[in-house]
Formats: C-alpha cells, structure tokens, sequence
C-alpha cells in the first residue's frame, strides 16, 4: 500500500497549481519553463514528492515569486 501523503506536501502542491494557473500556464509549458520534467512537475503539484529545497526554488522563480511567499500561502 503506497504511503498516505503528508497534509503539508499536499498543501504546497495545491498552492503552487494555484499560483501557475493564476498566472495561465499549462502544467507541460510551466515545467519547462521551470526546467522540470513534466511527469515530476505533476507529480509535486499532487503533493506526492516531498521535493528539495532547490526544486521548490526552481518552481518558485518559474513562478516569479519567493518560495517562502509559497510556504506562507500553502500554511506552512
């Protein structure tokens, strides 16, 4: 049986498909503009990863915006 997602991962990846679609991106064309793999990139976004710090700020400068401001916003 796969392992339960954490509350707080799941937050973070609601937070930042929230943030990429307010500012009109696919899923496939945000993770390459962030240097992503597209199948990785939606996988985070499903809170499944508990990602690194240095994807988290891959994510947050594809976004334009502070990756604590993505914290902040997911209640973390």
């Amino acid at each position: 049986m796969p392992a339960k997602k954490s509350a707080a991962v799941r937050a973070l990846g609601e937070t930042i498909r929230s943030a990429r679609r307010a500012q009109g991106y696919g899923q496939e064309g945000f993770a390459a503009h962030a240097g992503l793999d597209r199948a990785y990139y939606s996988a985070i976004e499903r809170g499944e990863f508990n990602m690194t710090l240095n994807t988290l700020l891959k994510v947050a400068a594809g976004l334009g915006i502070r990756a604590s401001t993505l914290l902040r916003r997911a209640g973390l």
